[in-house]
């Protein structure tokens, strides 16, 4: 089967999960060095590999003569202003390719990561799998909706193109690479407080996403889609988790939900004139603060997955930050 961002922090997880499940895995990658960089130190040998690019169609065909499925990872992530018309001009492509050519070549399934923010909307309640594509303002979350609506098109034609919607990922690093949420766990542990006390957050083991990817690879099930949202914390219990994991005091700040979500209205208004690159945006606060969780029951009760204790998840978060320096000792302190 073909694996695309194989040398990214999920995709990474994936490969594992399906090697160690006896599954002979293509990794179609942009740069073959990272299967070095990224896989070796996760205990794998180099994998049958393509080198090419998600943007061009004929690569990716190509790519997967001879396979009888296809997991979709790969895409560009970045918030970063600068990147904004590459993140669009890339992800929308990528899914488009690897989806189309997949239906081309009669793979099943054609499992498509898509992400929970493709469907949150604030106050539309906990996220689920049946939620229309959400109306994204950053270019990020904009391509992942492009792509979303392009898969949720060729479901509606049939094909067994299988939806995820993960959320926040994070656990035990790949290699370098330690995911998003675990650098966002690590930025309230370099702060030694957690600064929304109004914050709400599913948090999701990176292995059970892989587990999740490897169950759904059965064919003749027609077009699905799952949300795996995993653990839902709010602010105090992000904190509580974290002094118990480290024994440090971690309080939580007072500021309500509320005053954040107008900073990132003023961060965004500045966005707009100066050459800044916010992370306090207004839609990332909306996220962050009128979060409501998510609706997994099928991934449990059909899939009979079980999440991880997230004391767990987060203490291999937590080590690999160390790791990789980005946390020192100190800062990862040591279990109450």
């Amino acid at each position: 089967m073909l694996v695309t961002g194989g040398t990214g922090y999920l995709g990474a997880h994936g490969v594992r999960a399906l090697v160690d499940r006896g599954h002979a895995v293509r990794v179609f990658v942009r740069d073959p060095n990272r299967l070095a960089t990224v896989l070796a130190p996760m205990g794998l040998d180099p994998p049958e590999h393509v080198v090419g690019d998600l943007i061009d169609a004929a690569a990716v065909a190509a790519a997967m003569d001879g396979c009888d499925a296809v997991v979709h990872c790969g895409g560009m992530v970045s918030l970063s202003r600068r990147d904004a018309d590459a993140v669009l001009a890339i992800n929308p492509a990528a899914a488009r390719n690897v989806i189309d050519a997949a239906i081309a070549q009669g793979l099943d399934p054609i499992v498509h990561v898509s992400s929970v923010t493709a469907l949150f909307t604030p106050g539309a309640g906990p996220v689920h799998p049946d939620l229309p594509v959400a109306r994204c303002h950053s270019a990020y979350g904009r391509s992942k909706a492009l792509a979303e609506e392009h898969a949720r098109r060729r479901q509606a034609e049939g094909a067994s193109v299988v939806i995820t919607y993960p959320a926040g990922v994070t656990g035990p690093p790949a290699g370098p690479v330690t995911g998003a949420v675990a650098d966002s766990i690590g930025t309230i542990l370099r702060t030694g407080s957690m600064p929304l006390a109004d914050a709400r957050v599913s948090y999701v083991d990176v292995r059970d996403v892989a587990e999740l990817h490897h169950r759904l690879l059965v064919p003749g099930l027609g077009p699905r889609r799952f949300v795996c949202g995993g653990h839902l914390l709010d602010g105090p219990g992000i904190a509580r988790l974290l002094r118990e994991l480290t024994g440090r005091r971690m309080p939580v700040l007072p500021v309500p939900g509320l005053a954040w979500r107008g900073l990132g209205r003023a961060v965004d208004a500045a966005a707009r004139i100066l050459p800044i690159d916010p992370v306090f945006t207004h839609e990332a606060m909306e996220l962050s603060t009128r979060w409501e969780g998510a609706d997994d029951r099928p991934v449990v009760d059909d899939l009979g997955l079980s999440f991880r204790d997230l004391r767990e998840t987060f203490r291999a978060a937590i080590d690999g930050l160390v790791g990789t320096g980005a946390l020192t000792a100190r800062q990862a302190g040591r279990p109450a």
